[in-house]
C-alpha cells in the first residue's frame, strides 16, 4: 500500500481550477522598410485600436461528462476581436500566441476508441479569423502546473520554435535506468524509508528517484528517501554520465529515524538517449506536437532541480506532466502599410465552480494584463451574454442588460477580468459550511504559523553548522 509523502489541507469548498485566459502576445514579428531591409524584433509597431471581449455564456458545465462527444457539446466561449492598425511604413507580419487554458478537472479529453488522451480536443472547435475569412491555426502546449499562476514573461518563452537547446538535455544524453527490489524489512516497521546521500554537482550528472518523498539538503551533500514495503520495486534514474560505483543506501523507520535490516537486489539496468526517455510517454493521438511534448520534458526537469543534480519530485510519477499542459492557439497575422485589419478568436471558456453554495457559484478569468505588451492600446469594450446573475466582478461599472452584462473602457484597466455568475442573484453557503470554513482558515493559520516556525529552525540550525 502506498503511503502519502507529504500533508494535504484539504480545503472544504468543491473548487476546480481551470486556468485563465489571456489575450494574444506576440511571439516575433518581421517587416521589410521602404528601403529593402528586413526589419525583425519582440515588439512590433502594431496599436490595437479597439478590444472588444464577447462572453457567451449559456449554461454552466457538467460535473462530468459521460464521453468525448458530450463534452465538446458544451458551449461555454469566449471571442476576443482585436482590430490591429499598423502605423509603419512597411508591411507588419506579427506570430501571435493565445493561450487558451488547460483542459479543466471536469473535462473529458479521452477516446475510447483508440484508448489515447486528447488534449486539444476542444481545440478545433472555433476558428481564428482575419477580417472575417478562417486562417490557418495551430494548437500548441507548453508546461503548466494546475495551480499555477500565468506569467507572460515565464510562460510565452515555452513556447518555442522546434525543440529546445538546452545545455544538459540533449537529445543524445545517457540515460540509465537501475532497477531494484527490496525485502527483508521487519514488519514492525510501518514505516519504513529508504534513501541514499548524493554529492555531486549536478553539471555531468543527474538523478531522480522515483516515488521520492523526502530529503534533506546538507552543506556538501543531499540524501533523499523514498517509502518502502517488502516486493517493492525501486527506479533510480541516472542522466548524464552514469555512476562509476554503486550508491551507498541508508534505512530508517518513520520519525525514529532508527535503521533497519533489509535485503536491496539490483535486478537490472537499462541504457537510452534522453530523447527516448523523454519521448517514452508520447502519444501521437494526443494532438500534441512532438517538439512540445519534449520541450515540456526539459522545462519540467529544470523546474525539478532540487539541488546537487537531484531531481526533487515529491510525487509517485516524478516525470508524469500528462496533466500539465497549457493550450495555445498559434497564428500569423499581415498588417499592410497604414492599413487595419479585424483579428478574431474564440476559444472555449471553463468556469472553476463553488459547489457549496445554493445553487453552485462560477467564477470566470481572463488576464488583460498581457495586452500591455502592445505599443499602443485603444478602447477595450466587454460583453457578457448569459441568462445568469453576475454575483461579483473584479472591475466595477458594469451594466446590466437584457442579454446579460456590459463594460466599456478606455485603455486597459489595472487589474484582470474575474466575474462570477449563478443561477440566482444572491446565492447562500450553509451554515454548516460557513462554520467548517471558518474552522478551516483558523487550522490554516496555524498551519502557516508552524511552517515558519520549522523554517526559522532550520535556519538556525544550518546557522550553527555553518559556525
Amino acid at each position: 500500500m502506498k503511503k502519502l509523502c507529504s500533508v494535504v489541507l484539504s480545503a472544504l469548498l468543491l473548487f476546480r481550477p481551470a486556468i485563465a485566459l489571456a489575450n494574444s502576445a506576440q511571439t516575433y514579428f518581421r517587416g521589410i522598410s521602404p528601403t529593402g531591409a528586413m526589419i525583425t524584433g519582440e515588439q512590433s509597431p502594431l496599436v490595437v485600436e479597439q478590444e472588444r471581449l464577447t462572453f457567451d455564456l449559456q449554461e454552466f458545465p457538467s460535473e462530468y461528462y459521460n464521453d468525448l462527444e458530450e463534452y465538446l457539446a458544451y458551449t461555454g466561449r469566449v471571442t476576443a476581436e482585436y482590430t490591429f492598425h499598423n502605423p509603419a511604413d512597411y508591411d507588419v507580419t506579427v506570430q501571435l500566441a493565445f493561450p487558451f487554458g488547460q483542459t479543466p478537472d471536469y473535462g473529458y479529453s479521452y477516446n475510447h476508441e483508440t484508448e489515447q488522451q486528447v488534449y486539444a480536443a476542444d481545440g478545433e472547435k472555433y476558428d481564428v479569423t482575419v477580417d472575417g475569412e478562417p486562417i490557418e491555426k495551430t494548437v500548441r502546449h507548453t508546461l503548466f502546473y494546475r495551480g499555477e499562476d500565468f506569467e507572460l514573461e515565464k510562460d510565452l518563452p515555452r513556447l518555442a520554435d522546434g525543440y529546445a537547446e538546452d545545455a544538459f538535455w540533449k537529445f543524445d544524453t545517457p540515460v540509465t535506468k537501475y532497477t531494484y527490489t527490496i525485502d527483508g524489512i521487519d514488519e514492525e516497521f510501518s514505516a519504513a524509508r529508504l534513501g541514499f546521500q548524493w554529492s555531486g554537482n549536478g553539471e555531468k550528472t543527474k538523478l531522480l528517484l522515483e516515488e521520492q518523498c523526502g530529503g534533506e539538503i546538507a552543506e556538501d551533500f543531499i540524501a533523499v528517501t523514498r517509502w518502502v514495503e517488502n516486493g517493492d520495486t525501486i527506479e533510480l534514474v541516472v542522466f548524464g554520465e552514469p555512476l562509476e560505483q554503486g550508491l551507498e543506501w541508508f534505512s530508517e523507520n518513520g520519525a525514529e529515524d532508527t535503521p533497519f535490516d533489509y535485503t536491496l537486489t539490483l535486478e537490472g539496468t537499462e541504457t537510452m538517449t534522453f530523447r527516448d526517455f523523454a519521448m517514452a510517454e508520447y502519444q501521437k493521438e494526443s494532438g500534441i506536437l512532438p517538439a512540445d511534448w519534449y520541450n515540456a520534458m526539459v522545462a519540467h526537469l529544470n523546474n525539478s532541480e532540487w539541488g546537487f543534480g537531484i531531481l526533487g519530485n515529491f510525487d509517485y510519477e516524478g516525470t508524469d506532466i500528462a496533466d500539465d499542459f497549457l493550450r495555445w492557439y498559434e497564428y500569423e497575422i499581415t498588417v499592410p502599410a497604414g492599413g487595419t485589419v479585424v483579428n478574431t478568436v474564440t476559444a472555449p471558456m471553463y468556469p472553476s465552480s463553488d459547489l457549496n453554495y445554493q445553487p453552485p457559484v462560477y467564477e470566470y478569468t481572463y488576464l488583460l494584463s498581457p495586452a500591455k505588451t502592445w505599443a499602443e492600446f485603444g478602447r477595450l469594450d466587454i460583453v457578457v451574454n448569459t441568462p445568469y446573475y453576475m454575483t461579483e466582478s473584479g472591475l466595477e461599472g458594469f451594466a446590466k442588460t437584457e442579454q446579460g452584462y456590459t463594460l466599456s473602457l478606455e485603455g486597459l484597466p489595472e487589474g484582470e477580468l474575474e466575474f462570477t455568475l449563478s443561477a440566482e442573484e444572491k446565492p447562500k453557503l450553509p451554515l454548516r459550511e460557513r462554520l467548517q470554513m471558518v474552522r478551516l482558515m483558523e487550522g490554516a493559520v496555524l498551519l502557516v504559523i508552524a511552517a515558519i516556525s520549522v523554517r526559522k529552525y532550520n535556519k538556525r540550525q544550518q546557522k550553527n553548522r555553518e559556525q
